[in-house]
Order: structure tokens, then C-alpha cells, then sequence
């Protein structure tokens, strides 16, 4: 978590300190920025939390899939303050083109699903760069050993 919180800062914080380009991995792909991302949607209340921590809100277009899986309270509306919810559970296609972002930061079943209209590689040819959630991309190792006590218990 750390790690990708670092890497979210370094697409996003509007710091000279970082240098661009800056390469990081997304689910093993490598995606590159030349610059940070001005244009950036964030779906989910925790990757917008994030986001919020990071100070990031200038650079924050919209935000997806919050208050159709949460209860929104006080501090959370505050941070967000006039950033709009441009869907309330899985973004469209239709929904992030439209407000023309630069950047999608979601993940596999947090905004996205294998196969789906909303996947890095169909927001990419509309010039959105999309970060996805690094505890997500287990959703596609079909390598992975199935669930058991075992695993559960480290034997």
C-alpha cells in the first residue's frame, strides 16, 4: 500500500521534486507519464481518500463508485469538497470519456471488470492513462493457488 501510495504521489503531486518521466507498474504493465496527471478521476472512497491525503484535490476532475456502496459522512464531503460524483457505482465508458480525464486511478472489481467496457486497455485510445490498484491485479493471476486452510494459515 505504501508503495502504491508512492507512486500515486509521484503521478499526481504537482512538485518539482519529482522528474518526469516517471515509469511505474500497473498490475505488470508499465505505464509511463511525461508529466502529471491534471485530469484525474478516482473511483472508490478509499483510493479517493488517498488521493485526499496526498492533497491531490486540485488535480482531482471527478470521483466514481462512492455513494452507491457508502455512507458518506462529514469529513469525507469536506475533503471532497465541489469534486462531483460522476457515477455512483461502476463508471461507463461513456461517463469518464466524456469529462475528458487524463487519469483513472481504479481497479479490477473497484471500477473495472475483466472483459468490461472499463479497462486500461479501452480508456487508453480516448488518452486516458489508468493506475490500477495493486491489490486488485490478483483478480487476474489465473495462476494463483485456490483458497485453503492452508494458504490461510501459512502451511
Amino acid at each position: 500500500m505504501k508503495r502504491l501510495a508512492l507512486s500515486f504521489a509521484s503521478l499526481a503531486f504537482p512538485v518539482t521534486a519529482f522528474a518526469f518521466p516517471v515509469t511505474v507498474d500497473s498490475c505488470g504493465t508499465p505505464l509511463t507519464f511525461d508529466a502529471a496527471p491534471k485530469r484525474a478521476i478516482i473511483q472508490d472512497m478509499n483510493m479517493a481518500e488517498m488521493a485526499f491525503a496526498l492533497g491531490l484535490q486540485p488535480s482531482i476532475l471527478g470521483l466514481t463508485g462512492i455513494t452507491g456502496w457508502y455512507k458518506v459522512g462529514p469529513e469525507f464531503k469536506a475533503e471532497q469538497g465541489s469534486i462531483p460524483e460522476l457515477a455512483p457505482k461502476y463508471p461507463t465508458l461513456e461517463n469518464l470519456v466524456a469529462v475528458e480525464p487524463d487519469f483513472f486511478f481504479a481497479g479490477w472489481y473497484y471500477g473495472m471488470k475483466p472483459g468490461g467496457e472499463v479497462t486500461p486497455d479501452t480508456l487508453a485510445p480516448h488518452g486516458i492513462k489508468t493506475l490500477v490498484l495493486t491489490e486488485s491485479c490478483v483478480h487476474l493471476d489465473n495462476n494463483r493457488p485456490a483458497a485453503s486452510m492452508n494458504l490461510f494459515y501459512g502451511c
